[in-house]
């Protein structure tokens, strides 16, 4: 038997590492909606801490969960290397740029969260930090969409204000497309989709009827800012994400009311002379459009570079030199405005099975978690399926802020504990276990 003495120290690490974890998840979900600049610092620090935990040999992970994170792991090496091959086969003339280059460590966010998780989650927490922040978030919004927003900030920030005096109304009804926080409006309404996930899951699987409440405005504030953003992609996404969610979680009339109140959503979108226009302009933007376009120079990409790829990082240079045959332009070069195809073409055939297998594993982990009752799991995966449902017009790691919101919800849905948000203050064994 050790004494009290020797005993004492290895606590007090662990109370040290508890708060450093807590502290850090804290800090991303505060990123969710302010900046992000915020969530990569906390995706650093995140695998950092991860870090720490394998070289002190104290991670110990789920066989499913392992599988992902070292599927993660040989996805991010592979794009770290994946430049460097193409310099040697002549499929790329330089290094891509420094900023695209970091996006690396995004692919290994979730799994990070996932590793610092097992010490613990401050779920309650948490919940509060997001709900607020993007109750403040959908307020902000609705002023933004219908002022034109005045102040200039600083240069140093980087905000995208101008995107918000995008009027998509009329000169006499003017309706400006809202950015919340982030001054811009698809990583503001993509950024939703990934937080929309746990917000349905509480609110249809918690048994206490004040967080019900709470998820219930949080949803409706998500899926005002969608709309209020003018966000084609991610209103479709947010309406199919909502009827899984109802098709998953509740059943008689709480699934037709459900139902009906989507059914309004959809009829005040086909109401809107704004939104009419924007759905008028999206079958033209996938066929013959812009996205088109895109696309199609992806194509060529991954026909002349099928294995390797022309390097992660190097979608816009590779691109570019096809601007005298396709017309491309620098906007519509950054990547091929869908998930697999854009990482076809920047990692190669090897890239695209690895991304594969990443997203394969996480689904199939989540989907255990699921089954076996945990609310994150179930809010991940709904997550999950919006993000997949947006990557086929969308290339969302391309904006950081994006990817790791969904990052977090993800790590976060293959952690231990989160009964804390469905059971009530009485469920003593579910709070034990969290």
């Amino acid at each position: 038997m050790s004494t009290p003495m020797a005993s004492a120290p290895p606590p007090t690490v662990d109370l040290r590492l508890r708060r450093a974890v807590a502290g850090v998840l804290v800090l991303w979900a505060v990123g969710l909606v302010l900046a992000e600049v915020v969530l990569q610092v906390a995706a650093g620090a995140a695998v950092l801490l991860a870090g720490v935990l394998v070289a002190r040999k104290r991670l110990r992970l789920a066989p499913d969960v392992r599988a992902y994170v070292v599927a993660s792991l040989a996805l991010c090496a592979w794009q770290l290397v994946s430049p460097a091959v193409a310099l040697l086969t002549g499929a790329a003339q330089k290094w891509p740029r420094g900023s695209r280059y970091g996006q690396v460590l995004d692919t290994v966010a979730g799994a990070a969260v996932a590793c610092i998780g097992t010490v613990g989650v401050p779920w309650m927490l948490l919940a509060a930090v997001v709900a607020g922040g993007w109750l403040l978030a959908a307020a902000l919004g609705l002023f933004q969409n219908r002022v034109k927003w005045p102040w200039e900030p600083p240069a140093f920030l980087k905000l995208s204000v101008s995107r918000l005096h995008e009027n998509f109304g009329t000169e006499a009804s003017p309706r400006y497309a809202a950015g919340g926080v982030f001054f811009h409006r698809l990583r503001f309404a993509h950024g939703a989709i990934a937080a929309l996930g746990p917000a349905l899951a509480v609110l249809g699987g918690s048994e206490v009827a004040r967080r019900r409440a709470v998820a219930g405005v949080v949803v409706l504030g998500m899926l005002v800012s969608i709309y209020n953003a003018f966000a084609r992609a991610a209103l479709g996404a947010a309406l199919i994400v909502s009827v899984v969610a109802l098709l998953l979680l509740v059943q008689g009339r709480a699934r037709r009311v459900g139902l009906a109140l989507l059914a309004v959503v959809v009829v005040a979108v086909l109401v809107s002379p704004a939104w009419r226009a924007r759905l008028g302009k999206a079958v033209g933007n996938v066929y013959g459009g812009e996205r088109e376009l895109a696309m199609s120079v992806g194509w060529i990409l991954v026909r002349e570079h099928p294995l390797t790829g022309v390097g992660f990082g190097n979608h816009r240079p590779a691109a570019m030199a096809t601007a005298a045959q396709t017309g491309i332009n620098d906007f519509l070069a950054t990547d091929s405005h869908n998930l697999w195809l854009t990482a076809w073409a920047e990692t190669g055939l090897v890239g695209l099975v690895l991304l594969a297998g990443m997203h394969g594993l996480l689904g199939r982990a989540l989907i255990r978690r699921h089954r076996a009752g945990s609310l994150a799991a179930t809010g991940a995966l709904l997550s999950f399926v919006g993000f997949h449902v947006l990557s086929l017009v969308h290339y969302l790691p391309f904006h950081s802020s994006v990817h790791l919101s969904f990052a977090l919800v993800w790590g976060l849905g293959l952690c231990e504990g989160s009964g804390v948000l469905r059971d009530g203050p009485d469920s003593t064994a579910t709070s034990a276990r969290s």
